[in-house]
């Protein structure tokens, strides 16, 4: 039961610290919706990738774009163009284009209160090391596309960004969020991440404990019934 129990520690400490690697964040705002409503908690990986791909959401400091101010904050973004990215707004059906490919996007809300409009028109292309954001409620959303022409073109630095959204709900709750193939089916190389890895940790934080538990319990029964035979034995009387 005593090795049951290291078991457990070894288990449920490795599920614990590869769990660290995800934290929580709530949303405030619509800029996400319809993907993500208001008040929704999503789970991030914060650890850094090689690159991000394109449809990716992203948690990133609003201080990458040039209006910020102290204590703006942290917002939740959709990635539609990376690194050497052409991205310009907008084909006749409102599509944006990526390196001259037209982009269906099925998750976006165009019809969010204040009447159908246009996309702003814009053309950037994104530097080295930047990805370029925008919310899926494109008609309200403050993200990359209201800073083209300004210093930085709306680029925002991966230094600015804390990590990639891979679940909905809390760290020890959450369900995968989906991951678009938007990009990928327009042409576009790069695959969406794939990152269930929350799921095998948090897996094996349960686990261990359980089997902390198990061996906790297994040598206090064992402890008490040892105990107990000593006890009967002492009171047997000594055969003559």
């Amino acid at each position: 039961m005593i090795l049951v129990a290291v078991a457990g520690v070894g288990t449920g400490g490795y599920g614990f610290w590869t769990l660290m690697s995800y934290r929580m964040v709530s949303v405030p705002s619509g800029g996400m919706s319809p993907t993500i409503q208001p008040g929704a908690v999503v789970l991030y990986r914060w650890t850094p990738l090689p690159e991000i791909p394109r449809g990716a959401v992203v948690l990133m400091d609003l201080s990458a774009f040039p209006d910020s101010a102290p204590g703006d904050g942290r917002i939740v973004k959709r990635v539609i163009g990376t690194g050497g990215d052409q991205v310009v707004c907008c084909t006749p059906d409102n599509l944006i284009t990526v390196n001259g490919k037209p982009v269906k996007e099925p998750y976006t809300d165009d019809e969010n209160g204040y009447g159908r409009k246009e996309y702003m028109p814009f053309t950037v292309q994104v530097p080295p090391g930047a990805v370029f954001v925008a919310g899926d409620q494109r008609n309200n959303s403050r993200d990359s596309r209201i800073y083209v022409g300004m210093p930085g073109d709306g680029a925002v630095p991966l230094s600015k960004v804390h990590g990639v959204v891979v679940g909905r709900g809390s760290t020890l709750g959450a369900e995968p969020f989906p991951q678009t193939t938007a990009f990928v089916e327009a042409g576009l190389p790069g695959d969406p991440v794939s990152d269930t890895g929350f799921r095998s940790s948090r897996n094996l934080a349960f686990a261990g404990a359980g089997l902390v538990v198990l061996g906790v319990i297994g040598a206090i029964v064992t402890v008490v019934r040892s105990a107990g035979k000593r006890r009967r034995a002492a009171a047997i009387p000594p055969a003559h």
